[in-house]
């Protein structure tokens, strides 16, 4: 018996990298002398990728690696233009809407991974039946 190895290691490392820029948008400087932690930013900010983990292990394709690329390029340029080269605000926000935007998008990959594993919608069992 052989082992099983993870042909789609590309999704594993979108979401930790994503989950890293989660943590750099939520940390904040507090005036002059530390930082702050902002639960909300942290949480909206991991919610694209907890959508986008649900599908890495059920659809392993060409597909999945272009969406979390495109997940990571456009929460980096989110990060960058809002926390990096911002001020840390958040008061326009951004910081919310996109993330919120971005798993509302990848909602269809995730039907289509439920579909092709059989996990939803009409399962091969029922298709095998004699009539």
């Amino acid at each position: 018996m052989q082992a099983q190895t993870d042909s789609n290691p590309v999704g594993y490392i979108v979401i930790l990298v994503g989950l890293f820029l989660s943590a750099v948008s939520a940390v904040v400087p507090h005036f002059q002398a530390g930082y702050n932690l902002m639960a909300s930013v942290l949480f909206t900010g991991m919610l694209p990728y907890i959508v986008y983990g649900i599908t890495v292990p059920l659809l392993r394709s060409t597909l999945m690696t272009v969406a979390g690329l495109v997940l990571v390029v456009a929460h980096g340029w989110l990060v960058l233009t809002q926390r990096i080269a911002g001020n840390g605000d958040y008061s326009d926000g951004t910081i919310y809407f996109v993330p919120i935007v971005l798993s509302v998008l990848l909602l269809p990959l995730v039907g289509l991974a439920l579909k092709q594993s059989g996990l939803f919608g009409s399962s091969s069992v029922a298709q095998n039946e004699p009539e």
